[in-house]
């Protein structure tokens, strides 16, 4: 009975999980794909439906499920919007299938690239992109999975007549590009529509929201008092007042220069609009804090000005009062600004110019393997973790497949494509936090480890196994096979990049006591889309032996996520990629 259940529920499985609405994010106005409505005439090539599954594979044909929600397209006529807009901000979903290409046709004819184009080793003119500029990095995923494309674009620059702007463009969280200027371009101040096209295979697109920029300024601030206390930069409480007053703007210039402060304001906002407002702040300091009626909107920790943070309040029309509390960082110069948008509305800023001083430059530092690979040690904080990770080995390959092992659990902690390792908060000045971040296109795979011994295939994973690391061995290619003991067994961990992925090797030595498994991935759903090879949620596929068994079971009190588990025995393989 319990094989029977099994079976059935990987029948159930081969569908990934059905689209229920949209889910678009937040401050953005959704494209409605309850059916074609939303666009003028249409071709045969485009449909409306409920959700759609694509194999990796390029000889399995893409399946549909009737509803709403998704909008598919396949070679043929461009698909305009009834919505027209001039500068914009976009957000959506896509999904491609093997060797797919088309273009998103953004106001004034610029066309944003989406193509295929996972294994290309160098960018170029075929990877997803924006034509007319090469992408700083391919950070597309593999066909079959949904990948987000957000961007910022000015459909005319008034400082530049006959041209457009592309002032941000991320690809699956990746920033691939940054403030570029076509001069040639048709710009224009007339609202225009979007286009979506298909020149090879299968689109699909869904969770489409938009935002029509424009310069007004439906919130500003008014009737500002100042209290600087002149206790410790680190000190929790302020009582040595030091000077108070009015000001007109807000600034931290009110300080007169003072090393050490903490700066309370006090005022109101006007909205004329009512909403919900997004504010960032921009500070240099330990601490930023954003209180409107009452309720914290915002709470920052310790800050540089190259960095921001941000808070969303939804206001009603008329007067809120506010208060902002900043405290500076004695060795830096100090800086203050707060930054507001709202839907429909190109963020401004509430400060003073004068407030947030030019930051000295902080460099970016990465590794690049160029012949070998490169290994690196340090902490590593996934989100959503409290702590760091302690003991950790980062490898970057040249083929551009990178990953994490947390030494401690036996555990791959994270997977990427693309470039290497941003290293600048381990060597920048006094190299805190000590953290590297990927520089490419991240997948988190699990915090647990890899491998461990079961009673039974029904027994709970746990969080870190019983497992001894013994060090590595530096393999031909330059690669470290990572070793383990467990049980009275010694495993050996070795993960290698191939042209499309990475494989990953176990080999066992001894005989341990009991039944070893590994755990190859775990998510809310893994679906089976073809034998031997499983996706898992919406980030990545594993591929095992066809002839292997391998056991997808519920995980947790409450069953909802589900995990991938291998036997393990003998030298035991299998692949991922994204």
């Amino acid at each position: 009975m319990r094989q029977l259940f099994q079976k059935v529920s990987i029948l159930l499985l081969t569908w990934p999980v059905a689209v229920f609405g949209q889910a678009v994010k937040g401050n953005y106005s959704p494209l409605p794909l309850k059916d074609l409505s939303a666009f003028e005439s249409s071709g045969a090539n485009w449909s409306v439906q409920g959700n759609i599954a694509i194999s990796p594979s390029a000889a399995a044909k893409a399946r549909t499920q009737s509803g709403e929600g998704v909008l598919i397209g396949t070679a043929g006529t461009a698909l305009k919007t009834k919505m027209k807009a001039a500068d914009l901000r976009l957000s959506l979903e896509f999904m491609l299938s093997p060797g797919a290409e088309g273009h998103i046709v953004l106001p004034g004819g610029q066309k944003v690239l989406i193509a295929d184009s996972r294994n290309q080793k160098q960018v170029g003119a075929n990877t997803s992109g924006y034509i007319g500029q090469f992408p700083s990095q391919n950070a597309s995923k593999a066909p079959g999975l949904w990948q987000t494309l957000e961007l910022a674009y000015d459909a005319s620059v008034p400082s530049l007549p006959g041209s457009a702007r592309l002032n941000a463009l991320t690809l699956n969280d990746v920033v691939v590009l940054e403030t570029v200027y076509l001069p040639n371009a048709a710009a224009t101040k007339e609202s225009q529509p979007l286009s979506f096209e298909v020149t090879k295979g299968t689109i699909a697109f869904r969770n489409v929201g938009y935002q029509l920029l424009e310069s007004r300024k439906p919130l500003s601030i008014s009737n500002l008092t100042y209290k600087v206390y002149s206790d410790k930069w680190d000190s929790k409480t302020y009582e040595k007042l030091d000077h108070e007053g009015k000001s007109a703007v807000l600034t931290q210039e009110v300080t007169n220069g003072m090393r050490e402060f903490h700066l309370v304001y006090e005022g109101e906002m006007e909205v004329t609009e009512p909403g919900e407002y997004r504010f960032t702040s921009i500070y240099s300091g330990p601490v930023f804090t954003l209180d409107v009626d009452g309720k914290s909107v915002m709470s920052g920790g310790e800050s540089t000005s190259q960095e921001s943070h941000a808070g969303s309040a939804n206001l009603t029309q008329g007067k809120h009062t506010f208060k902002i509390y900043y405290s500076r960082f004695p060795w830096r110069q100090p800086a203050l600004g707060l930054r507001v948008e709202k839907s429909g509305v190109r963020p401004y800023d509430l400060h003073t110019l004068s407030s947030l001083p030019e930051p000295e430059p902080k460099p970016y530092m990465s590794v690049i393997p160029e012949t070998r690979p490169e290994m690196i040690r340090s902490f590593i904080q996934l989100e959503g973790e409290k702590y760091k990770r302690t003991h950790c080995i980062s490898v970057g390959s040249a083929d551009g497949w990178n990953y994490t092992i947390d030494l401690n659990r036996g555990a791959l902690l994270q997977a990427w494509r693309g470039d290497f390792a941003n290293v600048t908060e381990m060597w920048y000045e006094r190299g805190e936090p000590q953290l590297l971040f990927p520089a490419g296109l991240n997948v988190h795979v699990s915090g647990r480890s890899s491998l461990a011994m079961l009673d039974n295939s029904n027994a709970a994973w746990p969080d870190s196994s019983n497992i001894n690391f013994l060090g590595y061995h530096i393999q031909a290619g330059g690669y470290p096979a990572f070793r383990y003991a467990i049980s009275n067994a010694t495993v050996s961990d070795l993960l290698v990049p191939g042209a499309s992925g990475l494989t990953r090797t176990f080999q066992v030595e001894g005989a341990p006591q009991g039944a070893l498994y590994a755990l190859l991935g775990s998510g809310k759903d893994i679906v089976e889309v073809e034998k031997g090879l499983f996706q898992i949620d919406n980030r990545y596929f594993v591929q095992v032996d066809k002839k292997v068994k391998t056991l997808v079971r519920p995980a947790g009190s409450d069953n909802v996520n589900k995990e991938l588990l291998l036997p393990v025995s003998g030298t035991t393989t299998y692949s991922m990629f994204w």
